[in-house]
């Protein structure tokens, strides 16, 4: 097995340079805690409880005795280390951030977990793997020795709740990289251990709903900054730098969730095949997960960066947009309706030459509005229509849509 190179010294750096280590708030809770009761409290999430918790006491007794025989014949007379939450029943992963009574969606808690510190991933990490160690020796002795023909149905029921906890540990990780995929997409593997960054785009900075707000991670001279959706400098109000932050102590959790946890710790040839296949595509990397770890060290050291110099003179500002065609006889019913919804309107740009017609329904046209903004003056996306009201004619023009584009105007 190759070693990885440790990332727990540049983590902690990165951790300290700015200042992304806080405790719990009370707006998440001490989740952790938690999470954790939940599991101490719940008979069902170790394999030894669950022994104690049959029904039948003949099952039972027979749990408890195939449990001391795995105890003392592969576990070298020591308990199953402390079973983490994350490994537990009432622990499961739904990307989609679903709900489900009395139990715990780990990629919510994943998305929250900048409220924690570094060290409370930490122990988590390491009370995973050692959980994970100790049933992979469970799972060892059975595939080299046929445990459990020899435990009976009761090592048939150990066995297969062991391979749960083992299933769920990796679904936690997955969960991981799935939200590395979304915020660090821009941040790829070279050879030799060396990563790669799309300057303009080294990935979203995302809220902890799990999506971006409009908000771009670039790099320009080596050091992270912020763009806005076209690629051009911008700056952070307090709101959305608050975000970044928030979004920079997560990533930075990641890597410390991350550090150690390699892919080959099944310590199975098969597994170690399939890192050598290079079965995720990552090359110049001992593993796959080696890679995750860099990317969201990487990803936290220039998001810090980025919100450290954080600055309106980073704003890039483009020219005010032309007018089109249907400026001229539509302008100022537009303005009128902008400033109505916004008083820091100050002028309306509408860019379309001509009506787009949808049959039956509608005509529209495209433009801007333009604000005024302590940082100065900043076109947005808008759209005006016309509904189809019969016989050849529309009704008055009324706002239709809000456009992404969005920028400073100089």
């Amino acid at each position: 097995m190759k070693p990885i190179r440790p990332l727990t010294k540049t983590l902690a750096a990165i951790a300290v340079m700015f200042a992304c280590s806080l405790p719990a708030n009370a707006q998440f809770g001490n989740i952790l805690n938690k999470a954790k009761d939940k599991v101490v409290s719940n008979a069902k999430h170790s394999v030894k409880q669950a022994a104690e918790k049959a029904v039948d006491k003949a099952t039972e007794k027979a749990k408890q005795k195939a449990y001391k025989t795995i105890v003392k014949k592969v576990l070298g007379g020591k308990q199953l280390p402390e079973l983490p939450w994350t490994m537990a029943e009432t622990t499961f992963v739904d990307l989609n951030r679903g709900e489900r009574a009395g139990m715990t969606n780990a990629y919510v808690w994943l998305m929250n977990c900048g409220d924690l510190s570094n060290q409370d991933m930490i122990t988590l990490r390491d009370q995973m793997m050692a959980r994970y160690a100790a049933n992979n020796k469970i799972l060892l002795a059975d595939e080299a020795g046929g445990l459990s023909s020899m435990l009976g149905q009761a090592g048939y029921q150990i066995l297969n709740e062991v391979k749960q906890e083992q299933a769920r540990f990796w679904a936690f990780y997955g969960a991981i990289k799935n939200s590395l995929n979304i915020h660090a997409s821009g941040i790829k593997p070279k050879d030799n251990h060396k990563t790669t960054v799309q300057l303009n785009n080294a990935g979203l900075v995302c809220s902890r709903m799990g999506g971006g707000f409009g908000v771009i991670l670039g790099v320009r001279n080596d050091k992270g900054r912020f763009l806005d959706l076209k690629g051009n400098g911008t700056y952070l109000d307090d709101e959305d730098l608050e975000k970044a932050k928030d979004c920079c102590r997560r990533i930075l959790n990641y890597g410390f969730l991350l550090e150690g946890i390699d892919g080959t710790q099944d310590d199975k040839a098969s597994i170690q095949n399939l890192i050598d296949n290079k079965l995720f595509g990552e090359t110049g990397y001992d593993t796959d997960w080696a890679f995750e770890t860099n990317r969201a060290a990487m990803y936290a050291k220039l998001l810090g960066e980025a919100c450290m110099s954080n600055s309106p003179s980073n704003i890039e500002r483009q020219a005010k947009p032309k007018a089109g065609t249907m400026n001229k006889s539509l302008r100022a019913k537009a303005l009128a309706l902008a400033k109505a919804d916004d008083s820091s309107v100050v002028d309306v740009v509408i860019t379309s030459n001509h009506w787009n017609v949808t049959p039956l329904e509608r005509r529209s046209v495209s433009g801007y509005i333009i604000r005024n903004t302590k940082n100065g003056k900043q076109a947005s996306g808008r759209s005006w229509c016309q509904d189809y009201m019969g016989g050849g004619k529309y009704g008055a023009l009324r706002p239709y849509g809000v456009g992404t584009d969005m920028f400073y105007i100089k």
